[in-house]
């Protein structure tokens, strides 16, 4: 989804309606506003940077042998692997 919006005096953009209400984004809301690799990151209000920090502690004396990101990986790269070879 790419929108294009034009930047005003002092730096303001207008967040198109689409994309607030997308998004859940009301008025009053902080974003978090992130430059990454020359891109512009803007991110709404409760949003999870890495859902993994919220699983800390859940699974006390349970070992976890791969970061979370690993197994997710392995697991998408099989799911390809079987509709490729379908």
């Amino acid at each position: 989804m790419g929108v294009q919006v034009k930047v005003l005096q002092k730096g303001k953009i207008t967040i198109p309606l689409e994309v607030r209400n997308r998004l859940a984004i009301r008025e009053g809301d902080t974003l978090t506003l992130e430059v990454v690799g020359g891109h512009l990151i803007l991110l709404p209000p409760k949003t999870v940077q890495n859902p993994t920090d919220l699983l800390t502690g859940l699974a006390e004396g349970i070992p976890i042998r791969e970061p979370v990101k690993d197994e997710m990986r392995k697991s998408a790269a099989k799911r390809i692997g079987r509709k490729v070879g379908e």
